[in-house]
């Protein structure tokens, strides 16, 4: 399964990006995969393409 992308516009979505980039980086792979979560379960992600 693909990552969501962030939607153009939301901060939140952007701040949940970034910390999945610094969690990337520093080899945390929960940390990935909860930020992922958290992005898909965003009110607006159920309309968005990701």
């Amino acid at each position: 399964m693909p990552e969501p992308a962030p939607v153009t516009g939301c901060d939140v979505c952007a701040a949940l990006a970034e910390q999945r980039a610094v969690a990337r980086s520093a080899g945390d792979k929960a940390a990935v995969i909860d930020r992922n979560v958290e992005m898909r379960r965003r009110p607006h992600a159920r309309g968005a393409k990701s």
